[in-house]
């Protein structure tokens, strides 16, 4: 019927055993967009939505009329208002932060649909479901969730994106990270959970570092220039302790400009200039020069300290060298099991060990790990 008719949004278009979703790129986020989507994923869960320019559609409309029975494209009619999927992946969000728990599992095999989370540093299954749900969640996450990502959702490759933190904030948390990564028979999805709490960023002494350690971390942010480079393996809490680090350097120095560079944010820093890395997550070569020009820019909006969230490559590394050569504090991450493992794996991605070994240069170095948490009752491991 005609008010049913999305023709300037969205198209479904079925050539025998071949489908295809277009959906216009300025509407994606109409809820009844979403909802016809969500409908049309859990009918053909293989499909792959692609978004497309208002001509683009219109021209694939248009082609409608000449096309024969097995090739028409239909115009599904409205369903909800809401979209039941957004509403589903939110719950899982939702039940994740009353958990405590730091990463949230979607995994889709032929058979089923199993939601992991990380809760305390052990995975828990906590839901089970049709693997066409699974696909139609992920889906979500990518095409109406996202405020940085691209515009169509890829199962059969990598994939990355920012849940928006206007939407994560209706369930008390900031952000989240989304990761998938297709398998030998589906898809694995990893969302990492970003704590909504920006003016209550934890102390150094919250976060379990001796008074000792305390000091020698307040000694380091006292300088007036130089790099100091935290090390850990992933989840180790690195982003955690850097967060704390910078809101330690605003209160110690309110007359200074700390920008960010992340990708992407991972947490409101309350005075700070946050600014996230925007591209094409699946090109390797554009997202190296995303960082470089990011690097590049930060140092013209005058900056006291910045901030970059891990040193990639040889491009990063020397930028946040140059930074800190120039009269700027900055703090960042790699990747590496020690802190006397940092000087090395800067060497073999290529620094010149001269400036490595400059004390006015590298002024800190930093490696840590995280711990079990035990029941504050019992002192039993969760």
């Amino acid at each position: 019927m005609d008010k049913y008719n999305l023709k300037d949004a969205l198209l479904f278009i079925s050539r025998g055993d071949t489908h295809e979703i277009l959906i216009e790129t300025n509407q994606r986020t109409r809820p009844d967009v979403q909802s016809n989507l969500q409908e049309l994923l859990n009918l053909y869960p293989d499909i792959i939505p692609k978004v497309v320019s208002l001509s683009e559609l219109q021209e694939a409309g248009q082609d409608d009329e000449n096309k024969g029975p097995k090739e028409r494209i239909i115009h599904l009619k409205d369903l909800a208002d809401v979209s039941e999927s957004e509403k589903k992946v939110l719950s899982y969000f939702e039940t994740a932060r009353k958990l405590g728990a730091s990463d949230i599992h979607f995994l889709i095999s032929e058979s089923i649909f199993k939601v992991r989370m990380r809760i305390f540093g052990e995975l828990q299954t906590v839901d089970e479901d049709q693997p066409a749900l699974g696909y139609s969640l992920c889906a979500t996450a990518i095409l109406s969730m996202a405020d940085v990502t691209e515009t169509s959702f890829f199962p059969q490759r990598e994939q990355d994106a920012r849940l928006s933190p206007q939407l994560m904030r209706k369930i008390g948390i900031f952000g989240a990270r989304y990761s998938h990564r297709p398998t030998g028979d589906g898809l694995i999805a990893v969302m990492r959970l970003i704590p909504d709490d920006g003016d209550k960023v934890p102390t150094f002494k919250q976060l379990g570092f001796i008074p000792e350690q305390i000091r020698l971390l307040n000694v380091m942010l006292r300088r007036p220039e130089g790099k100091i480079v935290l090390s850990g393996p992933t989840g180790s809490g690195k982003s955690t302790t850097l967060r704390s680090a910078c809101r330690v350097y605003l209160d110690d120095n309110q007359g200074r400009h700390l920008l960010t560079i992340e990708d992407p944010l991972e947490g409101q820093i309350l005075g700070a200039t946050q600014t996230p890395i925007i591209c094409d997550k699946s090109d390797e070569e554009a997202v190296k020069l995303a960082w470089s020009r990011a690097i590049s820019s930060a140092m013209r909006l005058d900056p006291d300290a910045i901030m970059e969230g891990e040193m990639r490559d040889l491009v990063s590394m020397m930028s946040t060298t140059y930074a800190a050569q120039t009269g700027h504090i900055v703090l960042t991450t790699l990747h590496t099991n020690s802190a006397l493992g940092i000087p090395e794996r800067m060497i073999t991605m290529g620094m010149n060990a001269d400036l490595i070994c400059d004390a006015q240069l590298l002024i800190g170095m930093i490696s840590q790990r995280l711990v079990p948490t035990l029941c504050p009752s019992c002192r039993i491991p969760w």
